[in-house]
């Protein structure tokens, strides 16, 4: 018998921007490691590090957030939220100075169909802290199950 999959998957990151201050410091304060990092005027590479023409424009800091097994978008949204208020010191002053907060949600659909609800409540605590809630949705491989 074939195990059968979830209809969907999810990976999420926080990451962080700002047009003039350096991002060095997310690193301790957040106490995550980056995936990605650099500051602006700095000479610009591929994720390979490879060189690009010109220099960064702003700075930007990303670092991948864990997803429990089992938990829905949901539940890990809610997780995320509950972690990223007790850091609410150090985003406010950053978002202030001109820098955003976002969380990246890669959903993967392993299915033709699966979906998720956001509820008032975690979509206003993300408000209270003007964090974006950024959604790439990427289609099952197999359109299959499509009606």
């Amino acid at each position: 018998m074939e195990e059968e999959l979830p209809p969907c998957r999810h990976k999420l990151s926080l990451r962080l921007r700002h047009s003039t201050d350096p991002l060095e410091g997310c690193t301790e304060q957040l106490g995550l490691e980056p995936l990605r990092q650099w500051s602006v005027g700095e000479p610009r590479t591929s994720p390979r590090a490879d060189p690009l023409p010109g220099v960064w424009q702003d700075s930007y800091w990303t670092a991948p957030l864990e997803v429990m097994e089992g938990e829905t978008l949901e539940e890990s949204l809610d997780r995320v939220i509950c972690w990223l208020e007790t850091h609410a010191a150090y985003l406010e002053p950053h978002r202030q100075s001109g820098g955003s907060v976002e969380i990246f949600v890669g959903f993967f659909l392993e299915a033709f169909n699966a979906g998720f609800s956001l509820a008032p409540e975690p979509m206003s605590r993300f408000a209270r802290l003007g964090i974006t809630l950024d959604f790439d949705v990427y289609g099952a491989d197999d359109e299959s199950h499509a009606p």
